[in-house]
């Protein structure tokens, strides 16, 4: 057909013939840049890199565009949101990911349905590749039982074994917590047809407490394979350094600490670097055994060993060599390893650290009373509700072969926290098969626009990411958030109000759109100190601050406010059961009570989200862990 005929056909309203030509009245137009997407081969369990289409308005009049949808499962969309309205001239993007679940290739369309104007079509393909490859690990979980602290385990082996007709390569190791290490291995390793590889796992445990963790196998053209991991640290029969031996990353040019501790000996302790050996430029160790000092711009990247040993009053001498990374400096302000209450010199506690302590007036801990541990009866009434939860129909019905979703909100540090939650989930031997993951984490989905019933990020979730996944809006059954508003405006705790009330209207519109969704459960940002003076994203106090509003808004609901009732005996529902998830904000490299830190090295160089793998990694498994043992998770999230 000639291209004049192309556009007349197109031309079903707003024109006009003047003296035999053709006008078009303001009208308009939206075209993509570029105009198709063509996905790399991608193997089966396996999801592309994402390809991103450029929306353009070239028309004279504003736009909407009121829904994007694909003509088949395989292609799902990655980002982008509708309704967006586009003025004339201006453009929004969405990205897609290829996604197969057979051996073919698939030629398919995501349509963009305008108010006013025809659709627009975009033309997809992309090819699914069968692999020859067949992967499995044996045993598919490890136990380190009473190890004790400051000690390493013998280690136990895991082993790769490739069944298939065709080499495979294992490419990455991921592993959490740090407790677990892994070793033995030079990535990348090819697995030819029947043959297999070995992995090394050992358990150092800092603490007397019970932990459980993960080993992620990643591989070219297999999904990735997960081993649980499963430890508990004793108290060390004599003088233990407690330290890991891989120490938190530093970084050239800035500032530094680590603390190291001791226990099982005589207090006093003292700390010494043993005869030989040095510390990076910079560095030095106190006898309370705190390194410190800025490093060195000359130091070269990579690893540094030394020698580190402690000894108590008793003379008794114990040693540990340590490995202290320094890496390049990431573009954040590195120097910004903790930060102190404002106009004051002393630093910021963690609220889980503060327990009936206070920051500005507010009570530390998750809970009332300085609390970090549930009110009884309010763990009680999660409890059976995650007693409660079934396998759904789409229509939200009790069936056997139904499914329930666990979905995921908050902005774009969510997201890339969730979405490496999802690569160590999914395939986790753990999970309830019934159980689908859904990440509705949105970039600037702040709290006060999900507050809006009407944000096009609910209608994104609603109609793109559920569908993608296969499920709906009634089998939603709970909520994982961590979001925050970015810059408080006026003065703690009075800057925090506003999120509250923000979070307690989401929550609201929660148990609207997901009627089925009985459980919420709160996260608080990680460190952003090394984004002030870098970005205006939620910097800190604010992103510590946070954790109040987030406290709070729980705290309404153990009060029994009306607005966040979630017990039909007491009146009408209006929001699922909240609790706090996963807590993981840290003052930087000033550890917290259970060492936890936060290094330059583990955030982009804004400062503001979490790197890849470092960053998403100390998230994600904070969040798996949690799922995994909580009280009112298990009996949903975990095979019975």
């Amino acid at each position: 057909m000639p291209a004049a005929v192309r556009r007349i056909r197109f031309c079903v309203a707003n024109c006009f013939l003047v003296s035999g030509l053709l006008l078009v009245a303001a009208s308009a137009q939206i075209t993509s840049s570029p105009g198709s997407l063509a996905f790399a081969n991608t193997y089966l369990g396996l999801v592309s890199p994402s390809k991103t289409i450029t929306i353009t308005n070239t028309g004279t009049a504003s736009t909407t565009i009121t829904a994007i949808t694909s003509s088949c499962l395989e292609f799902q969309l990655a980002s982008g949101q509708t309704p967006a309205t586009l003025a004339a001239g201006k453009t929004t993007n969405f990205s897609m990911v290829f996604v197969p679940d057979s051996a073919k290739t698939f030629n398919c369309t995501y349509t963009l349905t305008q108010q006013v104007g025809s659709p627009l079509a975009v033309p997809l393909t992309g090819t699914g590749l069968a692999s020859e490859a067949v992967v499995s690990v044996s045993p598919t979980s490890l136990s380190f039982p009473n190890q004790p602290e400051g000690t390493a385990s013998t280690t136990q082996l895991v082993t790769i074994s490739n069944t298939g007709s065709a080499a495979v390569k294992l490419l990455g190791i991921a592993i959490t917590p740090p407790t677990f290490s892994v070793s033995g291995v030079k990535l990348p390793v090819t697995i030819n047809a029947n043959a297999s590889t070995t992995v090394s796992v050992s358990y150092s445990p800092a603490l007397v407490t019970s932990e459980t963790g993960v080993l992620g196998l990643t591989f070219n053209q297999v999904p990735t394979k997960v081993v649980d991991l499963s430890g508990n640290g004793s108290v060390a029969s004599s003088l233990a350094l407690l330290n890991l031996p891989t120490l938190p990353t530093g970084t050239q040019g800035a500032a530094y600490q680590a603390q190291l501790s001791a226990a099982s000996g005589t207090p006093p302790y003292t700390f010494s670097l043993k005869p030989g050996s040095t510390l990076p430029t910079g560095l030095t160790i106190s006898s309370a055994g705190l390194i410190s000092g800025t490093i060195a711009s000359t130091v070269t990247a990579g690893n540094y060993t030394f020698t580190a040993g402690v000894k108590d009053n008793s003379k008794t001498n114990v040693t540990k060599l340590f490995t202290l990374t320094v890496a390049k400096a990431t573009g954040s302000a590195c120097n910004n390893i903790s930060y102190n209450v404002p106009n004051t010199s002393t630093p910021i506690v963690p609220i889980t650290d503060l327990a009936t302590g206070s920051y500005q007036g507010e009570e530390g801990g998750l809970y009332p009373n300085g609390s970090n541990v549930r009110p009884p009866s309010h763990d009680s009434d999660g409890v059976a509700f995650a007693k409660a939860v079934v396998p759904l129909d789409s229509n939200g019905n009790y069936s056997p072969t139904g499914k329930y979703v666990m979905l995921a909100l908050g902005e774009s540090t969510a997201l890339d926290e969730f979405g490496e939650f999802l690569t160590l989930a999914n395939p986790d031997p753990a999970k309830n098969s019934a159980l689908v993951f859904v990440d509705g984490a949105q970039g600037a989905a702040t709290p006060h626009l999900l507050a809006s019933n009407t944000s096009p990020y609910w209608n994104t979730i609603l109609n793109n990411y559920l569908p993608d996944q296969g499920v709906t809006a009634k089998q939603v059954v709970a909520v994982w958030m961590e979001d925050s508003n970015g810059i408080a405006k006026g003065t703690f705790p009075g800057d925090m109000t506003s999120l509250q009330a923000d979070y307690e209207a989401v929550m609201n519109n929660v148990h609207t759109f997901f009627p089925n969704a009985t459980l919420a459960y709160f996260s608080s940002r990680i460190y952003a100190g090394y984004s002030n003076g870098i970005k205006t994203i939620n910097p800190e106090p604010y992103a510590y601050e946070a954790g109040f509003a987030e406290k709070n808004a729980i705290a309404d609901q153990l009060n029994g406010n009306a607005n966040l009732n979630y017990n039909s005996a007491l009146g009408t529902v209006m929001a699922p059961w909240m609790s706090w998830g996963p807590y993981y904000w840290a003052n930087g490299m000033l550890g917290r009570s259970d060492g936890f830190v936060w290094t330059c090295q583990d955030l982009q160089s804004d400062g503001t989200h979490p790197s890849f793998p470092a960053g998403d990694l100390k998230v994600a498994g904070q969040v798996l862990n949690f799922f995994k043992t909580d009280d009112t998770t298990t009996p949903w999230f975990l095979h019975p």
